[in-house]
């Protein structure tokens, strides 16, 4: 991907995030009505299935690099920093 394409992509990320932020303040406003409820929500859950599949692409990319970088190796540990572990994958205390 080209780099004005990256930036290009990132933006919309940062858009639809801080869109679907405005959403949620919205829906917690007791003066919305149900029917601008509704379509909130639906426009919502677009924009969150969005994010998630933009990041999912994000955490591929970051384990091909990293799988480069350390000569093949998979990296296991969870982009989310799940399960804290050490570097010989026992849990931290």
């Amino acid at each position: 991907m080209a780099p004005s394409d990256e930036k290009k992509n990132a933006e919309r990320f940062e858009d639809q995030l801080e869109r679907l932020e405005e959403i949620v303040a919205s829906l917690e406003d007791e003066t919305v009505g149900l029917e601008e409820a509704l379509d909130l929500f639906e426009n919502g859950m677009k924009l969150a299935k969005s994010c998630r599949a933009r990041l999912g692409e994000v955490e591929n990319r970051v384990r091909q690099l990293l799988e480069a970088e350390e000569g093949g190796e998979a990296a296991t540990a969870p982009l989310d920093g799940g399960d804290e572990s050490d570097a010989d994958g026992e849990p931290v205390s």
